[in-house]
């Protein structure tokens, strides 16, 4: 009696083979292309498990399904990433400086494709929507509100048709960005009705269904709402804050860092276990104690931080509809900025950006336990190996949303008079990418140069763009000093996350500074004038 021959993985039909592996996680389809030729050549064929393949790399997640196929989403995918990691836009467009370029001193959001800012002209406060370009569709569209009060901040989630805007009395409204009146699922159209003391400091940040406020009215404030149920889940002020907390990042719907400029940390908590929707009390700050504080690197006896911020990529509550991939959550860094000086104020430093993965925060959440004491980990424990710290010597930013995803802009004056200095910081080193840059130009003449230092970058005005690997530690000496500006640390602050540098230079016009904002598609430049000089 003969035995039965054994089916291998690779007799079955190759559409199921196919399904198997569309299952796999992107780098566990890569191994199997080296378990023997045949797979390979199978994922080799396959369009659908090359875009898989491509967009783990990238950092992004399949959009909804549409139109497009999975060789034309992979084509655009590729394309971008080549055009992003050698400054390569495929456009430029002018827009009308009167109805988009942000007033310094009224709010403004970047957020799915517009850009939504509030203008005072003559005395009519108006809300002010751009939709931006893209390859689909290369013209802009503005459209324009008058508002009945005048708005300190606004924030935005395109994926609810979700705006937010805290007016000068306090109150938060939650609008229809498609209509512009009152949202739908919101319980509570407007939160603090009868208003509030003044407002000197504030910023709105929304994860899904939660908004928090941070404000200063005589003390700091933090409020954590359902924008939906209109309940309280979070309240913290004077005695409740353990901390000096000045900023606020969301990590995911359910978890964030705070910036303690007290003791210089980053503080991160989880609302685990915390009713976020619509519980009988709000839960008090002190009630709350974070899952580990991250210290920031010492510094010397008579300093002290002056500003410290955090920014990330907003998060969304559902896929964009429009869009073929977008940025995994997974892979958005935080960037925090700070800067110091003396209790005399004689002294003041250089200001620092720090880079680390919302990844990496969020592997310390957990649920706390009542009376559970907050883990403390010095910088030497952690910051070296998962930062990167750079003293910023260049133009500060006026303007917010200069990090999305993996990317963070930044720009400087360049050393030939009426010409600035773009430069992208882009922190997803995978070497595919890199390889892929290099193919790209050896099948094109010109493009991108590599380049071993900043010298050479400077000196260089061949090239359209120069790309730097930065897979080298970066050391801020102690008791050094950057012009005028003093580096404050107790001992050298040295950091090795790796990026990639892209800097391109462009022409700014005499007397004005180019600053930039950006999202997964674009850079928006504004050229910005300085301030008149009073007469002496």
């Amino acid at each position: 009696m003969s035995m039965p021959s054994r089916r291998l993985f690779l007799d079955l039909p190759r559409e199921i083979l196919v399904q198997v592996l569309s299952y796999l996680h992107y780098e566990d389809i890569v191994l199997c292309r080296r378990v023997c030729t045949a797979l390979n050549a199978l994922v080799e064929a396959n369009t659908a498990l090359l875009y898989l393949i491509e967009l783990g790399i990238e950092g992004y997640t399949d959009g909804l399904p549409g139109k497009l196929s999975s060789s034309e989403r992979l084509r655009q995918l590729l394309l971008r990433r080549i055009r992003w990691l050698t400054l390569d836009w495929s456009g430029t467009l002018p827009l009308k400086p009167e109805e988009v370029v942000p007033q310094s001193t009224l709010p403004y959001e970047l957020h799915g494709g517009m850009l939504l800012n509030v203008k005072d002209t003559t005395g009519v406060v108006a809300l002010n929507r751009t939709t931006l370009p893209t390859s689909q569709h290369p013209q802009s569209e503005s459209t324009y509100r008058a508002l009945d009060t005048k708005a300190l901040d606004i924030t935005a989630d395109s994926t609810q048709d979700l705006l937010v805007m805290l007016d000068t009395r306090g109150r938060v409204h939650f609008w229809s960005l498609s209509s512009q009146t009152a949202h739908p699922q919101a319980t509570e159209p407007v939160l603090r009705p009868d208003g509030t003391g003044s407002l000197l400091i504030m910023a709105l940040h929304i994860a899904h269904d939660l908004v928090a406020l941070i404000e200063w009215r005589n003390s700091v404030h933090i409020t954590i709402w359902n924008w939906k149920t209109g309940k309280t889940i979070i309240q913290g002020h004077r005695s409740s804050l353990l901390y000096y907390t000045t900023s606020i990042a969301w990590l995911s719907p359910r978890a964030f860092v705070l910036s303690n400029a007290s003791r210089g940390e980053l503080a991160i908590y989880s609302l685990e276990g915390v009713d976020c929707v619509s519980p009988s009390e709000p839960t008090l700050f002190n009630e709350l104690q974070p899952c580990v504080r991250l210290q920031l690197p010492r510094i010397e006896n008579g300093w002290h931080i002056s500003h410290f911020e955090l920014e990330t990529t907003p998060l969304v509550a559902e896929p964009p509809r429009d869009r073929p991939f977008t940025i995994d959550q997974e892979s958005n860094l935080i960037v925090f900025t700070t800067q110091y000086v003396t209790h005399n104020h004689r002294r003041i430093s250089s200001r620092y950006m720090g880079f680390v993965y919302s990844r990496y925060l969020r592997s310390y959440i957990h649920e706390q336990q009542r009376g559970e004491t907050a883990e403390v980990i010095p910088w030497a424990q952690w910051g070296p190996w998962n930062t990167r710290v750079l003293s910023q010597n260049s133009m500060n930013a006026p303007f917010a949303r200069y990090v999305h995803g993996q990317r963070v802009v930044q720009s400087r004056l360049h050393h030939m008079g009426e010409r600035s200095m773009v430069s992208v910081y882009d922190f997803n080193v995978h070497p595919a990418r890199i390889a892929s840059v290099i193919h790209s130009q050896e099948c094109r003449s010109g493009g991108v140069t590599m380049v071993d230092d900043e010298a050479e970058l400077r000196d260089s005005s061949k090239a359209e763009a120069h790309m730097d690997l930065v897979d080298y530690p970066t050391v801020i000496a102690r008791g050094s000093q950057e012009g005028l500006q003093c580096h404050p640390f107790a001992e050298d602050v040295r950091s090795t996350l790796p990026f990639i540098e892209t800097s391109r230079v462009i022409e700014s016009g005499a007397g004005k500074s180019v600053q930039f904002m950006m999202d997964e598609e674009r850079l928006i430049e504004f050229r910005v004038s300085p301030p008149p000089v009073p007469p002496p």
